[in-house]
């Protein structure tokens, strides 16, 4: 069998890199609940749709590519760790209130929480940014 879930930082590493390949199907086949509850620091979502439709429409104009994981911390059914995120804007936008353009680029700092499930899946998420100047 698989391994699915989130076990070790290898599993986080291999996490962040789906999602920064946009391979959403990865995402939730092997480390999200389909129903998860995603607070992102902007947004509260429920449930994979709302995060397909966040990702993919919300955020249309950002290429969000996560760093390295760090300062992982993990306890009975949750994960902690920071990471550095990098918005590349693609178009025109907003992001917090404030107007980028195209080209132009926001690194932040990023701490999150995951709780998960019996099988290590990801079943919520609480997403807190910093931004750097």
């Amino acid at each position: 069998m698989e391994n699915i879930g989130i076990k070790s930082a290898d599993d986080i590493v291999a996490f962040f890199k789906a999602f920064n390949e946009r391979d959403y199907g990865v995402l939730f086949e092997k480390y999200m609940v389909e129903d998860c509850l995603w607070h992102a620091s902007e947004k509260a979502l429920h449930g994979k749709q709302e995060m397909l439709d966040y990702w993919t429409k919300g955020h249309s104009d950002i290429k969000e590519t996560l760093g390295q994981p760090e300062n992982i911390v993990f306890g009975k059914g949750m994960v902690y760790l920071q990471v550095k995120i990098r918005f590349d804007f693609v178009e025109d936008g907003t992001y917090f209130g404030k107007l980028y353009k195209k080209g132009d680029v926001c690194n932040i700092g990023c701490a999150d929480y995951y709780e998960l499930d019996e099988n290590s899946k990801i079943r919520f998420g609480l997403v807190y940014i910093k931004f750097f100047k």
